[in-house]
């Protein structure tokens, strides 16, 4: 509300009667001027009263609108986990030690378990990650010679080949290394509560890989510091991954011996445990184009670095309560 007062002096020259008029008009403007200030006060005071209400009111909808997204996508988790799709039971038969032996034996593999948006999110990751190790801001990060792949290690220093005297082959205690960046903390979270890994092996360190097109990784078994199971996350492109007991090298990025060739899609989780993950060799060829990997595992506890502490956040996690259906993979006897 506003009292308006409109003060007109005509042309004409003012005498001592017209100059007392102006100024009551002028005390009386000021009147006005200050009941406009109290009224303008207290319309603010009302006005804020008001918005409060309706602050309150816009609170209470967004808590019941966070309720609701809350249970939505807690339900949406439900159903995007439902939809994982697990196969397993390959089987693939080498003689080893004289006897017929499922080499594929603890091989599955999941996929829709990360959306294109997650991906993307991860592959971002991992590319910051790559431009500081470039610039030499991480503790562990190497390139392969020849053909190799580059990697980027977490959570634990491991050494591929005997190195210099007191390097052995395995988890080197004394060595520092970054630890596991939040995202990658989120992706086990992940696969522990959708029924991917056991809760019994939640993972405490990973190896990023990087590989431009062409380059490989020979035929190995994993070391056993690290516990059963295992598993390796793909990223970018299809390649295709090799298990059999007798491979061998024969040049870089070329083996021989009989083998199961199992394709990997874009945004799969492989997970390894058994006889594939013991007594089958694996290793991937020369890839068509650039792809990223990230192979999580978990430390036995008497090879952990001297400086290692649990990180909290990967502590006590569960399953989802539901079954996840699986898909029986196509059998390949050999």
């Amino acid at each position: 509300m506003r009292f308006d007062c409109a003060i007109v002096i005509g042309p004409e020259p003012m005498d001592k009667d017209s100059f007392f008029r102006l100024s009551e008009l002028y005390d009386l403007s000021h009147q006005v001027d200050s009941l406009n200030r109290q009224v303008d006060v207290n319309d603010i005071a009302l006005e804020n009263d008001d918005l409060n209400e309706e602050e309150e009111l816009c609170r209470e909808a967004f808590d019941t609108n966070l309720e609701k997204h809350n249970f939505f996508n807690e339900q949406n988790k439900y159903i995007r986990a439902m939809n994982v799709k697990r196969n397993r039971d390959y089987v693939y038969l080498e003689r080893v030690n004289g006897d017929m032996v499922n080499i594929l034996g603890g091989l599955e593999l999941y996929t829709q378990v990360f959306n294109a948006a997650e991906q993307k999110k991860i592959i971002d990751k991992v590319c910051e990650l790559q431009e500081k190790a470039r610039k030499g801001e991480l503790k562990r990060a190497f390139t392969a010679k020849g053909k190799g792949r580059s990697a980027i290690q977490f959570g634990c220093c491991f050494n591929y080949r005997t190195g210099k005297p007191g390097n052995p082959v395995g988890i080197l205690r004394h060595e520092t290394v970054d630890p596991l960046p939040s995202l990658f903390k989120m992706i086990i979270r992940r696969m522990v509560k959708w029924h991917v890994l056991p809760p019994t092996c939640v993972p405490d360190c990973c190896v990023v890989n990087i590989y431009d097109e062409g380059d490989c990784i020979p035929p190995h078994v994993d070391n056993h510091d690290f516990l059963r199971p295992f598993c390796t996350v793909s990223f970018l492109s299809e390649c295709n991954i090799l298990f059999g007991s007798n491979l061998k090298v024969e040049e870089t990025c070329v083996y021989s011996g009989d083998s199961y060739s199992l394709p990997l899609p874009v945004g799969s989780v492989l997970v390894l445990n058994g006889n594939v993950a013991n007594v089958a060799k694996h290793c991937v060829p020369e890839v068509p184009t650039k792809r990223i990997s990230i192979t999580f595992r978990k430390m036995d506890e008497s090879k952990r670095p001297v400086w290692f502490t649990p990180e909290p956040d990967l502590q006590g996690i569960q399953p989802l309560p539901y079954e996840l259906n699986s898909s029986a993979a196509s059998d390949h006897v050999s």
